[in-house]
């Protein structure tokens, strides 16, 4: 939703020699966008450390707050330094995504107003004394009834594991 955003002001003051004066001054008009399409965005994984080697479960919890439904929802993740997305573990609302793409990115069901969608998939630590970073992207599109279709994208939260 578009907010246009414009302001007028009346100001007077009293010169030193007793007159008064009076003026207007008007802004330049500027508009504002209220995201009211908004997603909840629950990162966390099971292990805060981990040896090199080891794999840590993340898993990404998406709930649609806002009134629309979401739709053509588009699941990134760019693979973090030290660390790589163990092939086969994606898992949807438990459904398996054997082949699912990070780096392409993988299609969520369309969420609906108050609908919830869980992501769960690995993360192998590969360097000892290193800390993994990582987050994910989610696409969605909106079907606004002033602008028609308009795209958004969200980032999660980052979080740390740290590898040993």
């Amino acid at each position: 939703m578009l907010i246009p955003n414009k302001i007028n002001v009346t100001y007077g003051a009293a010169m030193p020699d007793g007159k008064r004066v009076l003026r207007f001054a008007e802004s330049n008009a500027v508009s504002t966008e209220v995201l009211s399409y908004s997603v909840l965005k629950e990162i966390r994984t099971d292990k805060t450390t981990v040896r090199a080697g080891e794999s840590a479960r993340v898993t990404v919890t998406l709930t649609n707050t806002s009134a629309a439904k979401l739709l053509n929802v588009l699941f990134t993740a760019l693979q973090p330094d030290n660390a790589s997305f163990v092939a086969g573990s994606v898992k949807v609302n438990g459904v398996a995504l054997p082949d699912a793409d990070f780096t392409a990115g993988f299609d969520l069901p369309d969420l609906e107003p108050d609908g919830t969608v869980i992501i769960e998939y690995e993360l192998k630590a590969l360097k000892p004394d290193t800390v993994v970073r990582h987050f994910a992207t989610l696409y969605f599109t909106v079907d606004d009834p002033e602008r028609g279709y308009v795209d958004y994208y969200e980032n999660t939260e980052t979080v740390e594991i740290n590898v040993i």
